[in-house]
């Protein structure tokens, strides 16, 4: 008998706070949320040691990607069951709108600044939420409002580029990965201060609360409960709200669901990452021997011998290479994804030689003549790098370095300087890998892929890309001229591209 009035006097010591269905949505955000920030930070900061075992943990760059967008979606469900869930509260249960803001919010939080300064000997009195949770509530749904956009424009550039310019895209990427940290930092230091630090709120876990915790916390919601103003309504009114509550959400959460669809499967135009090729054995043939010359001279009993060395050249810069011929186009094949604008990982941008040789934030990327002391060179030694080059590529860029680094070939010495004309060596293959590669590089939207001649001359879905004598007909020419697109060249650019596929698109 003891024992029951025991646990009897522990129920009602206990005030009911957080149903089945709260806490289920509050795990479900706390899943969705880790994962989202862990797979998200890792993209932010793709260079860090932590990252780069992290991503190699999960798979690849393309696997941390999916998890991140199967995250992004279970977030976008979650929503459409928040309101579900907030539905119900007011419009089957009447529940009282506490989590409004109000008039009352405004003076507790002058109350706890005073209160926190020795001004005040209480602290505010508040009700079912504090200002400090209200505070916390509303930065979750701003946030999952800033994410959502931004994220949408990221998953889906194409379509954004449609109806906004295209500068727009990278400043959803800056906006997507800047509200990301500040949601990480708030939970951090907001969130696990009041709820873990300065006191353990363990009703989360348990749903309840106890009536002391209440009284020091909630007291305005507790004089409430002992008041009777929250007790339910009769059976039969909660259920004529709940027949007509439920078809309307279905309405509500059909058309959402819809949306979701679309969002997630609108367009496919992630650049997908290339898996650096296996290095083969290259057969490279040996010198030449020393072979004595003899020569005669005529009438005289006398022989000269002279002796000569033929050697052959192995794999290196050749003397035209330079960096508008071998290297501009090399690096935007492998590196144009993560290194291209000011916003490039780690502060490197190589779409431009001076760029390129500036480096980023670990130094000069180039160093002519010494390729020892070259940011660029040292990471591709290393190996092991996300856009890693082959061993020919990487012997090709340190013969060039060690030959000055020349950025055309007129600069190299080559025995033709005219490749700076209009030619696609000379001139289109690397303007256009510098303005149009990023989306039409490796990635190849809409099929059209500007890395060679041949592929950029072949076109994608609209049609051949280039039509050599008919500038019209061809379709790089056309999307240039028409404007508006992500990646314009310049009117006096455009002028050249429609002058140089007039005069037969010259290759060389």
């Amino acid at each position: 008998m003891l024992e029951q009035d025991v646990r009897v006097a522990h129920q009602e010591d206990r005030i009911r706070r957080f149903s089945v269905f709260d806490r289920v949505e509050h795990w479900l955000q706390v899943i969705t949320f880790v994962a989202l920030a862990f797979t998200g930070l890792i993209q932010k900061w793709p260079e860090a040691g932590f990252s780069q075992w992290a991503i190699s943990a999960l798979g690849s760059i393309e696997t941390t990607r999916v998890i991140h967008r199967v995250f992004a979606t279970m977030l976008l469900l979650a929503v459409v069951y928040h309101l579900f869930t907030a539905g119900k509260r007011i419009f089957v249960n009447r529940a009282p709108r506490t989590m409004l803001p109000s008039m009352s919010d405004a003076r507790a939080v002058w109350t706890s600044v005073r209160f926190h300064f020795g001004r005040n000997q209480e602290p505010p009195v508040q009700g079912r939420f504090t200002w400090e949770e209200k505070i916390e509530y509303w930065a979750i749904v701003w946030g999952t409002l800033v994410m959502t956009v931004t994220g949408f424009m990221l998953w889906n550039p194409i379509a954004t580029a449609r109806f906004l310019p295209g500068q727009f895209i990278p400043a959803a990427k800056a906006a997507h990965g800047g509200e990301a940290l500040l949601a990480v930092l708030a939970i951090l230091v907001w969130h696990f201060y009041h709820v873990h630090l300065r006191h353990f709120n363990t009703s989360i876990f348990t749903g309840y609360m106890s009536r002391r915790e209440m009284a020091k916390e909630h007291a305005l919601e507790l004089a409430a409960i002992e008041a009777g103003k929250f007790d339910p309504p009769p059976m039969e009114v909660t259920e004529a709200r709940r027949r007509r509550f439920v078809p309307a959400y279905s309405v509500v959460a059909g058309a959402l669901l819809v949306g979701i669809y679309f969002f997630v499967t609108f367009e496919d135009t992630a650049i997908q990452t290339i898996q650096p090729p296996e290095d083969v054995l290259v057969f490279v043939p040996a010198p030449t021997p020393t072979v004595p010359l003899v020569t005669t001279t005529a009438g005289t009993s006398a022989e000269t011998t002279t002796t000569t060395e033929s050697t052959t050249s192995t794999t290196g810069a050749t003397g035209s290479d330079s960096w508008t011929t071998t290297i501009e186009p090399m690096f935007s094949a492998t590196c144009g994804a993560c290194h291209r604008g000011s916003s490039g990982f780690a502060g490197l941008d190589l779409s431009s030689y001076e760029t390129a040789v500036a480096g980023g934030t670990s130094g000069p990327g180039i160093v002519p003549g010494d390729p020892d002391s070259s940011v660029i060179y040292q990471r591709q030694e290393a190996g092991g790098h996300a856009g890693q080059l082959t061993n020919a590529e990487l012997a090709t860029l340190r013969a060039w370095i060690e030959a000055g680094a020349p950025e055309t070939p007129a600069d190299a010495g080559g025995e033709d300087g005219s490749a700076s004309g209009s030619t696609w060596d000379g001139t289109f293959g690397a303007l256009l890998a510098d303005d149009c590669g990023s989306c039409h590089g490796a990635g190849a939207l809409g099929g059209l892929n500007v890395t060679s001649y041949a592929l950029a001359v072949e076109g994608g879905n609209s049609g051949p890309g280039i039509v050599p004598g008919d500038a019209n007909a061809s379709e790089i020419y056309t999307k240039q001229a028409a404007g508006g697109h992500p990646g314009m060249l310049s009117d006096d650019q455009i002028a050249e591209l429609a002058t140089w596929i007039d005069a037969g698109a010259p290759e060389k």
